[in-house]
């Protein structure tokens, strides 16, 4: 008796695989000798491993697990268990959004830019990031759309390692939280998402402000590590005053996300190869916004609650991320890549959950319209 076992291989998400797994060797045979990995070499050697702190220190766990699986699988095929981690961040929230195959491929394409490419495919804490924040946007895409999410315990595990790793992502992912749970508990309509998000806008700048003198302190210690003979490291002009770390946080939080300006991109290939990248992302994102505000112009009518759900995470990421990129281009597109794809799933959620409200919309238009003109012709 012959059992035949059938497995179904989704062709676009395995070409997504490869294409991780060779920014993975491309990461360790070309990429290093330009420049350094992070700490992808230190977790491999394990210079913490199986510390008491273990579960309390996210380098000791990181130590832990690339010198564990160094020793199990090589020093080269260690990096495979990261690798994979960061593919199910990325499945796991992109498979609740029911794509088309064309808008998958789209998608796909936005998350498997080089740097996000390199620095999730290789031993680092940027592929846990992915990985943790993946399942936690899974569970928000859940709990928008309605559905059931009995992973409970995996959710809560990722939100611990959320604390572990990146705490201040938390301050974003709260937010979030805050506002779809507000906006559905009461089932509010439009203007009552709107008092929300005004009020998300008034409870942030007062949480700001209460801590004005905490923030301040801390933007002038944050340049102390960061060392000018370092080739990258710019001169740090930014926060110079008291409070700077506020009046400048708009250019902060944009060049802390962008990366190299563009005299730096000018100045090495590297920098320029991620200047373009990070123009192309940009560029992208602009021209989806410009889609969404002709559908608002079109209709009348501004979709807030995917406003809401947008901006309440993305604007404290992008605060908390800005003080450790906005000094260093590299370290500003390494941290990057821990909530870039985030960012871009749960922009691109909206993006399509507008765009089907509108053209349900339409379609009920022209159905009101027809069942209009259907009568008066009875008539």
């Amino acid at each position: 008796m012959k059992i035949k076992l059938k497995y179904k291989v989704d062709k676009i998400w395995f070409a997504y695989f490869v294409i991780k797994f060779f920014y993975m060797l491309f990461a360790l045979f070309v990429y290093s000798k330009l420049t350094t990995l992070g700490d992808t070499y230190r977790y491999l050697r394990g210079d913490e491993a199986f510390g008491p702190g273990l579960w309390r220190d996210s380098t000791a766990l990181m130590d832990t697990f690339g010198y564990s699986f160094s020793l199990l699988l090589g020093p080269v095929l260690a990096n495979i268990p990261f690798l994979v981690l960061s593919c199910i961040g990325v499945y796991y929230p992109v498979n609740r959004l029911n794509l088309t195959k064309n808008q998958l491929i789209v998608l796909l394409a936005l998350l498997s830019v080089p740097s996000f490419g390199v620095w999730t495919s290789i031993i680092s804490k940027e592929a846990f990031g992915v990985f943790y924040l993946g399942i936690i946007l899974g569970f928000f895409i859940d709990y928008i759309k309605r559905k059931p999410n009995k992973r409970h315990f995996l959710v809560i595990f990722c939100v611990y390692l959320c604390a572990l790793f990146k705490p201040q992502y938390l301050i974003g992912i709260a937010a979030l939280f805050t506002f779809v749970f507000i906006s559905r508990k009461f089932s509010l309509r439009g203007f009552g998402k709107t008092v929300i998000l005004a009020l998300f806008f008034v409870f942030s700048f007062l949480a700001l402000y209460i801590f004005r003198n905490e923030i301040n302190e801390l933007s002038f210690i944050i340049p102390m590590h960061f060392s000018l003979d370092a080739g990258s490291t710019r001169e740090n002009t930014i926060w110079v005053n008291d409070f700077d770390v506020f009046r400048n946080a708009p250019y902060g939080m944009f060049i802390a996300f962008f990366g190299p300006t563009l005299s730096e991109a000018l100045s090495k290939p590297t920098h320029l190869l991620v200047f373009i990248e990070s123009a192309l992302i940009v560029g992208v994102f602009l021209c989806a916004l410009l889609k969404l505000l002709l559908i608002s112009f079109n209709t009348g009518r501004l979709n807030v609650f995917f406003v809401g759900v947008f901006l309440t995470a993305t604007l404290w990421i992008l605060f908390v991320h800005y003080p450790f990129g906005a000094l260093n281009p590299g370290s500003a597109i390494r941290y990057r890549e821990n909530f870039y794809a985030f960012l871009v799933i749960l922009f691109y959620f909206c993006y399509i959950e507008v765009k089907r409200n509108y053209f349900y919309y339409r379609l009920e238009k022209y159905r009101y319209r027809y069942l209009s003109e259907k009568k008066a012709m009875d008539y």
